[in-house]
């Protein structure tokens, strides 16, 4: 299993570090080369889309967004988050995906469409 996410290839190995995870498995796709081979959706619209603030805020009310991005900044605060990020802003505005390879074949593609919509792990256990 490789994680790859937007930023460098030293915030990869911070982000491996933080989590504890073998940093030979993380990479870092600074310039979004990667997301740009694999497809990825990217751009201010895919973040806040209005299906995706509309959905957020029908779960939500002010007082539970308010402790939604007080636990974000907290969390961000003791991992440092702040240092993974790309340099260029823009190339934090794309939206993941969940792939999985046997070799060549690929066994499971999901593109998230908007924040949030990540692949059930049911999916990928499935074909694993």
């Amino acid at each position: 299993m490789f994680f790859v996410g937007v930023g460098t290839g030293d915030a990869a190995a911070e982000f491996a570090e933080k989590l504890n995870l073998n940093p030979e498995l993380c990479f870092g796709d600074d310039g979004g080369a990667i997301g740009d081979v694999l497809q990825l959706e990217k751009g201010i619209q895919t973040m806040w889309n209005p299906p995706a603030v509309n959905q957020m805020m029908s779960r939500n009310d002010e007082t539970s967004l308010k402790k939604l991005g007080e636990a974000y900044k907290a969390a961000a605060d003791n991992i440092g988050i702040q240092n993974l990020a790309p340099k260029k802003i823009k190339d934090t505005l794309r939206q993941g995906g969940t792939f999985v390879f046997r070799g060549n074949n690929v066994l499971l593609k999901h593109y998230d469409t908007k924040v949030g919509d990540n692949c059930p792990i049911n999916d990928i256990l499935k074909v694993l």
